[in-house]
């Protein structure tokens, strides 16, 4: 009975000290202080004068109010537990500037040291399974007492570890944003297995930075994750690799690399997370590269040409047995834009990575490493590329089936290199051809250097501008037309037309090889027919030459007889059909037609400074099923070779 009734005069008081709160504030503090002097361990009592010093904004006396609850009272009480939450949230959110985040914040500032680490730890004892929270409160924690992150963080770490399970975005961010700066001066020890989960969960959170958002600070995002490398290393006693870094070249990371593969054991966890992530280094800086800017121009790696040779097909040919090249040594890379050094570079950094982290003893982890990353889009292109590297025909054939769909210009250019790789060009490459060239970009760009070198095999990072898409096509065209020239049943007047036309773009030595064995096919004929002459030769040296064996041959007892189209027989760019051929000879027997070839002659000269690769490209739109018959022995059906 005496039990109820002092119950019922502290619920007494307490609600008369309620009732004149809001209207009579002193009445209701004269209130309190009477039922705190009669009761001093009463809950309520304690918890009413905390709230009504709250109400009234005096931080001071509700800074004493709520340690005197915290401290005297278990964590059974909802109401207190409520404040609590209150309190670390607005601790969390200081920047909202609320009138009642202001209070909780001034309040937090007059509560002893002690009472503001007990909150921390009533908070998440209180959390329940709310992991989110618990977590903030960590976090809170760790941030007002540093030193507690000592023996806490594993506890922690443990709990965003579990948490990535089912919200991946949001513990991924809490780890990386939060808690991982406030443990990198004096990280904890932890298992190999947390301590390797964690890192490629901040690794993947930085990727998708990178990925997915344009405006990303890549750099940054790049230095944000060899720290993480290096506390996780630190974590696991591993010796240290190297800080990021724009300016260190790539080869002194890949001697770290080497060093410290060379001093640990075989499968070394330690050497699988290094060479992975310089190999993700290697390969963004590779895809970055050859997919710049829009102010810029994309690349594509595609199969350079061998020089000509007037020794035959067989020299031209970097792999005579027609193989897969499994056995033949690595090509080069020709420099043939500003980028071209960079793009090599990069992509041979992530080769070697690759080649490392797929031998026996690291394969199956660093499989698992690359499913857990969303890596895919960039692996796809990289093994496409490194198929085509190495002259692996039938797996780049596969990779591409498996790639996802692709810039047209990037995918017929990749079929293109592919039909140059295996020697000949299929119906397949022709129309890719066509379609490039019926579908050229409005960057004019240069014409490339080292497009064809003498004696290797190599490759070539082809900017996708105008000018450097005719070209590849053409010495794609050039490159199984010549290999006719060997071939009697083959080499027509047309043929040889057709190359002199081809070979306008380029003047470089190994075109002029070429151009002279020409000349010699025709010097040693008694006739030539030049149908291609008025509508597409504006070449001055060809023009001349061509002129100069007409004139050395009206010496010639026998003869000689030039066969072309009259002046404006036909206009370039349109499919009208030439005009009756004239036969124009050498023994003085027609002067008028002679006349008529000079003038086309002079015609043509007139035209030396027109557009050249629009000209080629004109060419072999209009040309194409001549220049099928050419090189598959029959024109194709129309229909199987339209330009789309």
């Amino acid at each position: 009975m005496e039990v109820a009734s002092v119950d019922e005069n502290q619920i007494y008081m307490v609600k008369q000290a309620q009732s004149v709160r809001n209207t009579d504030p002193s009445a209701a503090k004269a209130w309190i202080l009477t039922a705190k002097t009669l009761f001093p361990n009463a809950f309520n009592v304690q918890y009413e004068a905390y709230l009504l010093e709250r109400d009234t904004r005096n931080y001071e006396e509700a800074a004493k109010c709520f340690s005197a609850i915290a401290s005297n009272f278990s964590n059974q009480h909802e109401e207190l537990w409520q404040e609590v939450h209150a309190l670390t949230n607005a601790l969390r959110n200081e920047s909202e500037n609320t009138p009642e985040q202001e209070f909780y914040s001034k309040m937090y500032k007059h509560l002893a040291p002690e009472v503001q680490h007990n909150i921390f730890v009533h908070a998440i004892t209180n959390s329940g399974d709310n992991m989110q929270q618990c977590i903030q409160s960590y976090i809170l924690m760790f941030n007002k007492f540093p030193k507690t992150a000592a023996t806490q963080a594993p506890r922690l770490l443990e709990m965003l570890a579990e948490g990535m399970k089912g919200d991946s975005d949001v513990y991924q961010r809490l780890l990386v944003e939060e808690v991982l700066p406030m443990i990198q001066n004096k990280p904890p020890e932890l298992s190999p297995l947390l301590a390797c989960r964690l890192y490629t969960n901040s690794l993947e959170y930085y990727l998708r930075q990178i990925m997915d958002d344009d405006k990303c600070d890549t750099s940054e995002a790049w230095k944000n994750i060899f720290k993480v490398l290096t506390l996780c290393g630190q974590m696991m006693g591993w010796e240290a690799f190297m800080p990021f870094s724009k300016q260190v070249n790539q080869n002194v990371y890949w001697d770290k690399l080497v060093k410290i593969l060379r001093g640990s054991p075989a499968g070394s966890s330690q050497v699988l997370f290094y060479a992975t992530t310089l190999f993700i280094y290697s390969l963004h800086g590779y895809i970055r590269k050859l997919r710049v800017d829009d102010a810029e121009v994309s690349h594509v790696l595609v199969e350079g040409f061998l020089d000509w040779s007037p020794e035959g097909p067989e020299s031209m040919d970097w792999t005579a047995d027609g193989g897969d090249g499994q056995s033949m040594e690595p090509p080069k890379f020709s420099a043939t834009t500003t980028i071209s050094q960079e793009l090599s570079e990069a992509f041979l950094h992530a080769a070697r990575c690759w080649q490392l982290l797929n031998t026996e003893q690291f394969q199956r982890d660093f499989s698992q490493l690359m499913l857990a990353l969303p890596l895919a889009p960039w692996i796809s292109r990289f093994l496409f590329d490194l198929a085509i590297y190495f002259g692996h025909r039938d797996e780049a054939n596969k990779l591409m089936n498996d790639m996802t769909a692709q810039n047209t210009h990037v995918q017929s250019l990749q079929i293109l290199s592919l039909n140059l790789m295996q020697g000949s060009m299929t119906l397949q490459g022709f129309q890719c051809i066509l379609k490039l060239l019926g579908d050229l970009p409005t960057t004019s760009g240069t014409l490339l250097e080292n497009v064809s070198l003498k004696g290797h095999r190599h490759m070539i990072f082809l900017p996708l501008t105008k000018n450097a898409l005719v070209q590849y096509c053409t010495c794609a065209l050039i490159s199984r037309l010549s290999r006719l020239l060997f071939e009697p049943s083959s080499c027509t007047d047309r043929l040889l037309a057709d190359l002199l036309t081809l070979l306008q773009l380029n003047q470089v030595d190994d075109d002029v090889v070429l151009k002279q064995h020409i000349f010699q096919l025709i010097t040693q004929r008694k006739s030539f027919n030049l149908h291609v002459l008025s509508n597409y030769i504006i070449a001055t040296d060809i023009i001349e030459e061509l002129a100069f064996i007409w004139n050395s041959q009206q010496q010639d007892e026998a003869g000689f007889e030039l066969t072309g189209s009259p002046p404006n027989a036909t206009v370039v760019g349109t499919t009208t059909g030439p005009a009756q051929p004239r036969r124009i000879g050498t023994r003085g027997a027609d002067k008028g037609a002679r006349d008529e070839f000079k003038s086309i002659i002079r015609q043509q000269i007139a035209r030396c400074n027109d557009n050249v690769p629009t000209l080629i490209a004109n060419f072999v739109t209009q040309e194409h099923l001549v220049l099928a018959q050419h090189i598959f022995g029959m024109a194709p059906p129309v229909e199987t070779i339209v330009i789309k």
